[in-house]
């Protein structure tokens, strides 16, 4: 008897909670009055292993040097974005001034953008941007290689040079842009 009750109650909340996720169409004059927020934001734990990377010199006295067990781990945050074309110039002008140019040379180099046809000057443009979320560094993307080795798999060509790690890869301030042609 229990067991029935439980099963009746669980069944009515099953109902309501799919009763009230019904959808229903919405007419333009209401959707008018709907506000939202544009923007997405993506984050992301690495957890990237690579086996090697070999090098070879091909040449008559070429040899190789490889570099074992390469790992990426970290997190992320991204957010991505659709920029409308005038905001688009002014991101990528204040992007190219921040990078040393003169105001005057950014437009130059926005206006070869359109000049040589890799931007309409009218497309809406999709932006992924890494914000200055305000994470503890030890959760940055780091790159790590376990050992780095001359030659091929003879006992003495496998001597390791030991190992690297790039700590703390900051990526905050960084944008990418991407637009179809």
């Amino acid at each position: 008897m229990k067991f029935l009750k439980l099963s009746a109650v669980a069944a009515a909340l099953a109902s309501l909670a799919f009763s009230a996720s019904a959808m229903t169409s919405i007419g333009d004059d209401e959707l008018s009055q709907v506000s939202g927020q544009d923007g997405v934001s993506i984050a992301g734990d690495l957890n990237i292993n690579i086996g090697s990377f070999r090098y070879t010199d091909t040449d008559a006295n070429g040899g190789s040097v490889s570099f074992n067990n390469i790992g990426i781990h970290g997190m992320f945050v991204m957010t991505v974005d659709i920029l409308n074309h005038t905001a688009f110039a002014s991101t990528v002008g204040a992007s190219m001034v921040g990078h040393g140019l003169s105001a005057a040379e950014a437009q130059t180099n926005l206006t070869n953008l359109v000049v040589n046809g890799v931007y309409d000057n009218a497309s809406d443009v999709v932006q992924f941007a890494f914000p200055a979320a305000q994470q503890d560094a030890r959760l940055t993307p780091s790159i790590s290689v376990a050992s780095i080795t001359l030659g091929g798999n003879t006992a003495a060509n496998t001597r390791s040079f030991g190992s690297f790690a790039m700590n703390n890869i900051d990526l905050q301030g960084t944008k990418i842009w991407m637009w179809a042609h």
